[in-house]
């Protein structure tokens, strides 16, 4: 899997040639000139104050002021992002009702519940646009003794049942990401899975869980204040945001490598040149300075892609999680 650019490789120039890139592909035409004619609803699966929220919210504003219209989120948290989801696979495919993914929603669930879902979570969406990676950060509760991750699973060995860990729901990135640290770090904890890893963090702050994972930015501000203690992150590289916090690959895992990420979808079937007009007024709008370095301080590393490379992408991460999941022999269902 293609680890993150450096957030200083990107640059508003590289949302603006992927923004150009959709308008060569599909070009326009009245209809699309003149959409939106209302309000577009962004629905984003999970409950406001999480990470994607945050994201979601700066990607809502920066597409509504492209677009000289307005954006409304809709928050619709729960079951890892499949309640949400569903709900845009039942909308009309008219480009007003966009849907806020992320890996686990997008990926990691259709290989884990495709069968068990009331919609077909592949064939009902339409890739829009990809705005940003975000590394993944397991945090402790700063009263563990425990400095790094070597010491965290110790600790767990030692206190098998006082080792839990907390994360936005059942199936998400970061359930799965806890699984494969167990299993190759050679310890266990139980996994808790909550409504959004924002109510995860306060019951980890609170002492009634271990360790929680989530994506660097819902917990970076607490991690900088000394609220909770960081000792690792997915990446193949120290993320920028947290520098003293080492990988996990540094830490005795070879090879561990993983990301979050942030992208708008839409309804399957939506007209090509309102899909393009869409696709646009994203790139356009997060490649504005002051959506960049909103990003930035987020911890997120912008990534501009248009729907074609987005599509391209998408299969890519199937693969990668299709063949995680079967290494590990890992059953989330």
């Amino acid at each position: 899997m293609t680890d993150f650019l450096s957030p200083m490789t990107v640059t508003r120039r590289d949302f603006l040639i992927a923004g150009s890139l959709a308008a060569l592909t599909y070009g326009g035409s009245a209809r699309a000139a003149e959409f939106p004619e209302r309000p577009i609803r962004l629905v984003i699966p999970y409950p406001p104050g999480g990470s994607t929220d945050i994201v979601g919210r700066l990607v809502a504003k920066q597409t509504a002021e492209a677009l000289k219209g307005t954006v409304v989120v809709d928050n619709k948290g729960g079951a890892a992002g499949a309640i949400g989801a569903a709900e845009v696979a039942r909308t009309a495919p008219d480009g007003y009702t966009l849907l806020a993914s992320i890996v686990t929603s997008a990926v990691i669930m259709p290989i884990t519940q495709g069968k068990s879902l009331a919609y077909d979570p592949i064939g009902s969406f339409e890739p829009v646009a990809m705005v940003c990676k975000l590394p993944n950060v397991l945090i402790i509760n700063k009263d563990i003794p425990a400095r790094n991750f070597r010491e965290f699973a110790a600790w767990a060995r030692a206190n098998p049942e006082r080792a839990n860990y907390g994360t936005g729901g059942t199936g998400s990135v970061m359930h799965l990401t806890g699984e494969l640290l167990k299993r190759d770090g050679k310890f266990n904890m139980t996994h808790v899975p909550y409504r959004g890893a924002a109510a995860a963090i306060q019951d980890l702050m609170g002492g009634n869980l271990a360790a929680v994972l989530d994506n660097i930015t819902g917990v970076m501000g607490m991690v900088r204040a000394g609220s909770v203690r960081a000792i690792g992150v997915s990446t193949e590289a120290r993320s920028a945001a947290l520098p003293d916090v080492p990988t996990f690959a540094e830490q005795g895992i070879p090879g561990f490598a993983n990301s979050s990420w942030f992208a708008v979808f839409t309804r399957a079937g939506t007209p090509r040149d309102v899909l393009a007009r869409l696709e646009k007024a994203v790139l356009d709008g997060c490649a504005q300075p002051e959506a960049i370095d909103k990003l930035k301080d987020l911890g997120a590393i912008p990534n501009p892609m248009g729907a074609r490379a987005l599509g391209e992408f998408w299969q890519a991460e199937f693969a990668y999680w299709r063949q995680a999941i079967a290494a590990a022999g890992i059953q989330l269902n």
